[in-house]
């Protein structure tokens, strides 16, 4: 079954953890920042996490349009019988 929408997010390239320590709430880091992981404290670089996370969706949305087309195959196949 298909999912109508998914939630993705950064991931700290060493130890998975999603926290991050920011200067505050709601902050949005800038291109070229480096931002720490809350949990085992090693930077990350904020381009290449968000370009993960971009690589991640796109593999989801991909997955996602095969689960339409093998349904739709399913029901043209069923009216077809």
């Amino acid at each position: 079954m298909m999912e109508e929408s998914t939630q993705l997010s950064l991931q700290c390239f060493f130890c998975f953890s999603t926290q991050f320590v920011l200067p505050e709430e709601n902050y949005q880091p800038r291109q070229g920042e480096l931002i720490q992981c809350d949990n085992c404290g090693r930077w990350n670089d904020y381009d290449s996490l968000i370009r993960v996370a971009q690589r991640k969706g796109q593999e989801w949305v991909e997955e996602q349009a095969q689960v339409l087309m093998n349904d739709f195959a399913k029901q043209l196949g069923k009216m077809f019988k």
